[in-house]
């Protein structure tokens, strides 16, 4: 293909390059960089020109492209970086011309992919597709921008339900005394200790509703940068006083994209590749925990057989992925280790390799998701894996047109790649990480899901009673309760007094505070409280409660009938054994008011 670029007005362009025109790597290279420079830039074969370069040989054009502009000439990698300059991409020439080194390391690569050009073309095909051409963003960066905004709303809403029950004034851990003691604690540094909007005494309904106006802003792909800060500030104002009950990776995770989002609504491919990165640290510390916790049944790759039991919200396929023959699910662990460990380091690869590792993460998110109740975090996943692609997956003709600002995002993005870099790093090795004095603001955090496996459930099961000889069980609406109950499913809610008895049973009730108060609302059947929780007493306020600890584990499946061990187990989800007491009954103390004789004077 030949190329004779001109200006509108008529006249030819003042840069030529000249290339050989019969070298199939060349046509190939030649159309990037004319879609890069478009007008500013003739591009000749030099069977055509030769004519005009009587100083330069046959031999010399076979051998290099040639850039020509009034006052330069240019040959080889400086060549092509001037070329790729007058298109507005001159990082690499300033590399060249300024970085002592690097100018004869890249005049000696070129000279190598020049001597073998039929091999690069066949390799480079495969790795970057049939026709080479610059990456665009525009429509990636809308989808994924609109995906963060859709995962906030989810968020936001399945939160903003549960808040008035979980840190409501007659919740369990009510905000407003964790912020006194949080004042009491760090007096001037609270705000930063704590950064939330409501230490300046906004209810946090107004916070709810302030972000969720900001999720669906940002949905319609409105006044982006704001929409997601707004977010950003509203979601970590909520997590700063949600104490136990927000304190997941996902909500970090969350936290982070919206800030994340900030930067691709003002610059598509800054934010693009900021989330790349997020994208990485992710995923490579997920992998490397599990290796470096020293947890033998991940070392033994027997981690899965454990898994789908002992999670904590089960869905309807995870008694089946539980009863996979070993052998699969021993090939599953492996592959996890290759998808979290491997893959991650195609993101700085070639397009088709970056596109590969994407589906493959895209599909382990899916399999994790019908497997397991993970709310919005594998659809948050999936959404930030999509930035690995660009416009060309999407085949839309008519992209958005963002406004770009680059020089702030580009200043911000260094910032966060920086600080994300030294967190991986902080992963492998103890250093003064910088990361640490913004941690904070959660816009980089760390990462690393399931480091070591639960491989036995326990369940605790709160039991209330009038008189302290009958006792009935509340029941939780997801997580495993009643053995005739099929697991259900949450996503993309996450409910959080579910997920705090899974942890809570773990460990005692000591290292799990959180339940006396819980015990304490149940006794006062405290109704906003019972909305979570099936109440055994419609309301009436118990005299006693307790908490106990079951074994849990699935019963054995036949086909899609499940087979206990004896007759009584035969068609029930769960068997549960070994019953302990966890928490001893803790008793409603009414005030007794008795009449003390009055003194005559």
């Amino acid at each position: 293909m030949t190329y004779r670029s001109r200006h509108p007005s008529g006249r030819r362009t003042t840069a030529r390059l000249v290339y050989d025109g019969d070298c199939g790597f060349c046509r190939y290279t030649v159309d990037y960089a004319h879609a890069v420079t478009g007008d500013a830039v003739e591009y000749l074969p030099y069977q055509t020109v030769a004519e005009e370069y009587p100083d330069r040989s046959e031999a010399d054009f076979a051998a290099s492209i040639w850039f020509f502009a009034p006052g330069t000439t240019a040959s080889g990698a400086d060549a092509a970086f001037r070329t790729l300059a007058v298109g507005g991409r001159g990082r690499w020439l300033w590399v060249y011309r300024r970085i002592p080194g690097f100018a004869w390391v890249f005049e000696q690569l070129y000279g190598w992919v020049s001597r073998h050009r039929e091999l690069c073309l066949r390799i480079a095909r495969p790795l970057f597709g049939r026709e080479l051409r610059p990456a665009r963003f525009d429509v990636t960066a809308d989808v994924v921008y609109r995906g963060i905004a859709a995962a906030a709303l989810m968020a936001l809403g399945s939160l903003w339900l549960q808040a008035q029950a979980l840190f409501g004034d007659n919740g369990v851990l009510p905000a407003s005394e964790f912020l006194e003691a949080v004042h009491a604690t760090f007096e001037s540094d609270s705000y930063w200790a704590v950064p939330t909007v409501l230490w300046f005494g906004m209810s946090f309904h107004w916070v709810f509703a302030f972000g969720t106006l900001c999720a669906l802003v940002g949905l319609a792909g409105k006044l982006r940068t704001s929409a997601a800060l707004g977010g950003y500030v509203a979601y970590l104002s909520i997590v700063g006083v949600g104490q136990t009950f927000t304190a997941y990776q996902w909500d970090m995770f969350l936290i982070e994209c919206l800030f994340a989002a900030a930067i691709l609504g003002r610059s598509p491919a800054v934010g693009v590749w900021v989330l790349r990165l997020l994208a990485f640290r992710f995923m490579f510390l997920s992998g490397a925990v599990k290796l470096l916790s020293g947890d033998p049944v991940w070392a033994d790759l027997t981690a899965l057989e454990y898994h789908f039991e002992t999670q904590p919200l089960p869905t309807l396929l995870s008694p089946f992925a539980h009863d996979l023959p070993s052998s699969a699910l021993t090939l599953a662990v492996a592959a996890t280790f290759a998808i979290e460990l491997v893959l991650p380091f195609l993101i700085f690869g070639p397009r088709k390799l970056r596109a590969a590792a994407a589906w493959a993460f895209i599909a382990f998110e899916v399999l994790i998701l019908v497997t397991g109740n993970y709310n919005f975090f594998n659809l948050l996943t999936i959404v930030v894996c999509l930035a690995l692609f660009d416009d060309r997956l999407f085949r839309v003709k008519r992209a958005p047109k963002p406004r770009v600002r680059r020089i702030g995002a580009q200043s911000l993005a260094a910032v966060v790649i920086a600080l994300g870099l030294c967190q991986t790093a902080a992963g492998f090795a103890r250093f003064p990480n910088p990361a640490e004095l913004v941690q904070p603001l959660r816009i980089v955090n760390r990462y690393g899901l399931f480091a070591v496996m639960t491989t036995e459930r326990r369940e605790l099961v709160i039991e209330g009673s009038m008189d302290g000889d009958n006792w009935f069980e509340y029941e939780f609406p997801f997580k495993p309760g009643d053995v005739d109950r099929v697991p259900g499913w949450a996503t993309p809610h996450q409910p959080r007094l579910d997920w705090q008895m899974w942890f809570a049973a773990l460990t005692r009730p000591e290292y799990a505070p959180w339940t006396y108060s819980l015990v304490f609302r149940l006794l006062d059947a405290e109704p906003a409280v019972l909305d979570w929780i099936v109440d055994p007493f419609d309301g009436e306020q118990p005299r006693f409660v307790r908490i106990v600890s079951y074994r849990y584990e699935f019963t054995r499946w036949n086909g899609m009938e499940a087979v206990g061990d004896n007759p009584d187990e035969a068609g029930r989800w769960w068997t549960r054994s070994d019953r302990r007491l966890w928490l001893p009954q803790m008793v409603r103390r009414v005030p007794k008011v008795t009449h003390e004789p009055l003194e005559t004077p």
